[in-house]
Order: structure tokens, then C-alpha cells, then sequence
């Protein structure tokens, strides 16, 4: 496969931990489509944890800030102007930092003591952090998106799962309505599939709750799984790591619950992406989803 023929874009890539720790096949995944797109990715190299918007964010907020613009300032040190990441958490919190530093003065003077300390400074020289699928609506674009399908995913049912992070708060991330997104369902339908609409669509994947009480996330869950089958839809798709592990393992966890099973395949945007671009389900490591997609594939006319 060859490079898409558009101009190149440069981003500074944030890769977090879960993606490259747990599921590594959407890192490649995303490296995959980035290259068909034209989207040039330079890892920052010493980036360590985001940190977590909800963890740490929870019991100390400076701290959570901190640590995320000492993440920002190994950016600054790159050629690259804009941060991309693949997690709407990790976004969240660099986007967070970056801007909250840029307008706070005396903020920015208190983390910087701190920074200093691991011969880091914070300089504002960032102009923005945003997630992939946000650089594919606004910079790739909808009809450029749609000129490079190769292998239109005609037919495919896909239950769009926006998460809790990806567009909110909505006055830090404006990229989307808060109450009724669209933009991911505008990619899906740009890549051939069908978005379904479903009524807990905007329902959250479980994650912070679980933290709390698993078997309320599980009751979740199944209201999720069962709204999206009503509806028609054979698989989902997510922006968020911790969404994806949550929907896959998730049905699991119904199973046990309600004795009732359900077998979505959980696909995320880098892979439907990369796939209607004309890149193998081997390439990408769809074999490591469970559950598997086979039959989907196989229904698209993909080995």
C-alpha cells in the first residue's frame, strides 16, 4: 500500500498507556490508517501517563494538571505544533493542562516550579491537543475521507459509541454537540457503513462506575447491548481504549448476570477506517478482538 497523495500532516503522536500496554493492535491499527491518510506521526518519545481525567483528577487537580503538562512540554520540544491522541481521556487531560496554562499565569508559574525540577518548562507552545477522529473530520475531511475508500464497508451495522470524554466538557473540546454528535456517525457513513441509531446510545461504557460497583456497570452494559441488538446494529465502534475494553469484556459479565449472551464485536475507529482504506484484517490484528469479527468480514468480502 502506497500513501494517500493529499498533503502530509504532522502531529506529535501521545499514545498513553493502555492502548500500547493492553491492546496494541489499535496502536497499529491507527499507524496503519494514519499512513494511507497522509497523517505523519512523531511519537513523543519520555511521555508517560496522561494522567487519568478521573482518578487522580478526583483527589488532587493540580497534581492531575502537573503531570499532564510535563507530558505537554515533551511536545514542545518537537518540531510538531498539535498533539494527537488516541484516547478521549488522554486528550481530555492535555488538552485540559495545556489551555488551562496558557490562561492561567499563575498557574502556569506554580507548575512550572515543579517542572522544574525534572528540567521541564511549560511555554505555550502547543497551539492544540485533539483525538484522531477529530483530525480525520477536520483536517482529512469528509469527502477526501470518502474519495480514499477503497473497500467500502457497505452494509455493516455499527452502533456508534461516543463515550463520556470525547466531546465533553463541551466548552474545552468544541468539537461537538454535547446532547446529539454526529461527526463519528458522519465518518462511519463516509467509510460505507450504516450508523444505527439506538436509544442509549449517549449511555456511558461503565468504566468510572465499575470502579464503584461492577454490577452496576454490568446492568449498564446490558442496557447498552440491548438497545444497540433492538436496533439492528452488529458491532460497535469507540474512540477510547477503556470504552473498548469495557464494551468487549463487558458481555462477559452480562452473560454471567442475565444469562443472556451477546456477541458484538467492538471495533474502533482506527480499524473501520483503516480497513475501508484497503488494509487487511491481518494487518491491523483484528484477530486479537474478541469477540471475533469474522463473520462481519466475511460478509464484506474481507479474509
Amino acid at each position: 500500500m502506497t500513501e494517500a497523495t493529499s498533503p502530509q500532516i504532522d502531529k506529535a503522536l501521545f499514545l498513553g498507556c493502555v492502548i500500547p500496554a493492553r491492546i496494541p493492535f489499535i496502536e497499529k491499527s491507527a499507524k496503519v490508517a494514519c499512513k494511507l491518510l497522509n497523517i505523519h506521526l512523531n511519537p513523543m518519545k519520555g511521555a508517560a501517563c496522561c494522567p487519568d481525567p478521573i482518578g487522580i483528577n478526583s483527589v488532587d487537580e493540580k497534581t492531575w494538571i502537573t503531570l499532564a503538562s510535563r507530558n505537554v512540554t515533551v511536545a514542545e520540544a518537537m518540531p510538531e505544533t498539535e498533539i494527537m491522541g488516541l484516547c478521549s481521556g488522554c486528550v481530555l487531560s492535555l488538552k485540559s493542562a495545556n489551555q488551562k496554562l496558557k490562561e492561567d499565569a499563575h498557574l502556569r508559574d506554580e507548575v512550572n516550579e515543579h517542572l522544574i525540577k525534572v528540567d521541564k518548562q511549560f511555554a505555550g507552545k502547543i497551539e492544540t491537543v485533539r483525538h484522531f477522529a477529530q483530525v480525520i473530520h477536520e483536517e482529512v475531511g469528509i469527502d477526501r475521507l470518502k474519495s480514499l475508500v477503497k473497500h467500502p464497508l457497505t452494509g455493516l451495522k455499527v452502533a456508534v459509541h461516543y463515550g463520556c470524554h470525547f466531546i465533553r466538557p463541551s466548552e474545552l473540546i468544541g468539537f461537538d454537540d454535547p446532547i446529539q454528535p454526529r461527526k463519528l456517525d458522519e465518518i462511519v457513513r463516509a467509510l460505507g457503513a450504516e450508523s444505527v441509531d439506538y436509544s442509549e446510545k449517549m449511555l456511558c461504557c461503565g468504566t468510572g462506575v465499575a470502579n464503584a460497583s461492577d454490577d452496576i456497570a454490568t446492568k449498564m452494559n446490558y442496557r447498552k447491548y440491548t438497545s444497540a441488538q433492538e436496533a439492528g446494529a452488529e458491532c460497535f465502534c469507540v474512540v477510547c481504549p477503556s470504552c473498548y475494553q469495557m464494551l468487549e469484556g463487558g458481555q462477559r459479565n452480562v452473560r454471567k448476570m442475565f444469562k443472556e449472551k451477546f456477541s458484538f464485536p467492538v471495533f474502533y475507529i482506527t480499524d473501520l477506517i483503516a480497513l475501508a482504506l484497503g488494509a487487511s484484517s491481518e494487518e491491523i490484528g483484528l484477530k486479537y478482538h474478541r469477540p471475533k469479527p469474522n463473520k462481519l468480514l466475511e460478509a464484506l468480502g474481507i479474509e
